[in-house]
């Protein structure tokens, strides 16, 4: 049973391989190209640091820093250690302009105002119900003003964000979905 206790950051995948090759099988040919339009989506550009909050082993980040070059970075997090260092890996083994680090939605160890774009997927309902309003204080409190948060995930999970979003004091907000299964929800910060 996973760890869901006061102190835990939420359900934590650990083995990078298997979620790497389930989500292979479930979605054969249409993975690569979900992440690519969720990036697309995002708003980024050349140039733009970016967050991926809950990056796991980091398909959205890739397809982001893909988008964000040349000149622009992505920074990946998750709080598990065996994705973080899969991801990791992978990007160092690819030259990728992204890095990766431990960390938590609702503790994001970064400045105010630090990136052009936060984006997510797949993520969010792993934290805890409890701590979802805190992640997405968080996200917005990491964002530049103008900056645009997109945050994938399954309708159902989606559709339980939609207060948070703007009480967090995110303006703009438009929803979407690519594919049956990827929802999205994107925002900005006045």
């Amino acid at each position: 049973m996973p760890d869901t206790g006061s102190d835990s950051p939420g359900i934590l995948l650990t083995h990078p391989r298997r979620y790497e090759l389930a989500g292979s099988l479930a979605l054969p040919w249409l993975r690569r190209r979900m992440f690519a339009r969720l990036a697309e989506r995002a708003g980024v550009g050349p140039g733009d640091r970016v967050l991926d909050v809950g990056c796991g082993t980091g398909a959205l980040t890739r397809a982001v820093a893909a988008a964000v070059a040349p000149g622009g970075s992505v920074l990946g997090i998750d709080p598990s250690p065996p994705m973080v260092q899969y991801a990791r890996r992978r990007a160092e083994r690819r030259g990728e302009n992204s890095s990766f680090a431990l960390g938590t939605a609702q503790e994001i160890d970064a400045g105010d105002g630090s990136f052009d774009a936060v984006v997510s997927s797949f993520a969010v309902h792993h934290v805890p119900a409890r701590l979802r309003e805190r992640a997405f204080a968080e996200m917005f409190r990491v964002l530049r003003p103008g900056g645009h948060l997109l945050v994938a995930d399954f309708r159902g999970h989606l559709d339980g964000y939609r207060a948070l979003v703007p009480g967090a004091g995110f303006t703009g907000i438009t929803r979407g979905r690519v594919f049956p299964l990827a929802h999205w929800i994107a925002a900005v910060r006045p």
